[in-house]
């Protein structure tokens, strides 16, 4: 059986090797040849080096990377150029699968859906939120657009996954046969017993944030807005790490206008899960501020070692966050008030940082992995019975 993998993911490619910037490594590939016997994976050519970071490429995987898409308006003018290439690509294969919200995945399920091929969607993300915090004007026009589109698609698909429990689940509701399997990969959850509570109860509290500095959806500087509202004797209590690759420069200014220089410490990015987890670990607490989001891979590795979290309402982060801890994106003043809230009491930091050990569990590896089994074996009876 043969799958045709579709996302706007940028792929860079050298010498018969291909890289991505780290977001579809080598190994991601090993879920879908589990069931699939080749995997053919359709994308963006880059020329960037920053997407040369982790290997892509492996054995039973194949790329047809287009240079037709690397803009918006390339959807519309380079057209019939796209639908060519996935045209030929999805005649080759036994069913298409698209990651959503993605344009090459619009085009592709379009055409799939036109040509009675089976299509299985992976919604990872909500579509509206993703276009209108990108970053430009014609993003914000596209944004209402690109979700009615995906609503269509989602309610014509065969099979569909959802990232998160039930928040995208609500906000695109289909008839297909569906799973929730999230992409986040928790290989272990702390143990109650080995939380050091000292973290906790410290003079100094630890608050990590995580994401790169580039994409400003992440929204690091409400944090640092939320910070800025609380009396001076909290915030001499305060660390405030950010963790990500990029140029932080707008990030040190912003903390500099709210007089919090001497708070805030840059980590930089940390590749290596050892190293990820061995930083959660000393964490008072975790905030993932985020404008837009599927089901952040920081938030729950930060629940994984025991953090207490704070979050925005979008994307899958209401799933797994207490509601008392959540704000609408940008409202400062409510996680200003959330943050005294721990602050003032050990205790409530204490639960919840169990409450987060209990909840992360099922997205462990063990279980993710049982749900896309009997997912997949759905599918491939269903094709084989065809």
């Amino acid at each position: 059986m043969k799958l045709l993998f579709i996302h706007d993911h940028p792929f860079y490619s050298e010498n018969g090797i291909v890289y991505s910037g780290g977001g579809l490594p080598s190994f991601v590939w090993r879920n879908y040849l589990i069931f699939f016997n080749l995997v053919t994976v359709y994308g963006r050519k880059s020329q960037h080096l920053k997407d040369k970071k982790k290997i892509s490429s492996t054995e039973f995987v194949n790329f047809k990377l287009t240079t037709n898409y690397n803009s918006f308006l390339d959807a519309f003018f380079k057209y019939s150029l796209i639908s060519a290439e996935l045209k030929k690509e999805i005649d080759n294969t036994d069913i298409v699968l698209v990651r959503l919200p993605s344009v090459l995945g619009f085009c592709a399920a379009d055409i799939a859906i036109k040509n009675n091929k089976k299509i299985i969607v992976e919604q990872v993300g909500n579509a509206k939120e993703a276009m209108s915090t990108q970053g430009s004007f014609l993003g914000k026009i596209a944004a209402p657009f690109f979700e009615a589109i995906n609503k269509r698609i989602v309610k014509k698909a065969d099979y569909i996954s959802y990232v998160t429990l039930s928040k995208l689940q609500t906000d695109y509701p289909s008839p297909a046969f569906q799973t929730s399997i999230s992409n986040v990969l928790i290989e272990r959850v702390c143990n109650p017993s080995d939380l050091n509570l000292n973290r906790f109860n410290n003079q100094k509290i630890k608050i990590g944030v995580i994401g790169g500095f580039d994409v400003r959806y992440k929204g690091q500087n409400i944090v640092l807005k939320a910070v800025a509202l609380l009396s001076n004797e909290i915030k001499k209590q305060i660390e405030l790490y950010f963790v990500g690759k990029g140029n932080s420069e707008w990030l040190l200014e912003e903390s500099k206008k709210l007089g919090l220089s001497n708070n805030i410490k840059f980590m930089g990015p940390k590749e290596s899960g050892d190293e990820i987890f061995q930083f959660l670990k000393i964490l008072s607490i975790y905030i993932q501020p985020s404008f837009t989001e599927g089901m952040p891979r920081a938030l729950l590795e930060s629940m994984s070692m025991g953090c207490p979290v704070l979050g925005s309402t979008v994307g899958g982060i209401p799933d797994v966050i207490s509601k008392e801890f959540l704000h609408t994106p940008g409202d400062y003043r409510k996680l200003s008030k959330q943050i005294n809230l721990l602050i003032e009491n050990r205790k409530l930091m204490e639960n919840e940082a169990i409450r987060s050990l209990e909840t992360v569990k099922p997205f462990q590896k063990d279980k993710l992995d049982e749900k896309r089994k009997a997912f997949y074996t759905q599918i491939l009876n269903d094709l084989q019975n065809a």
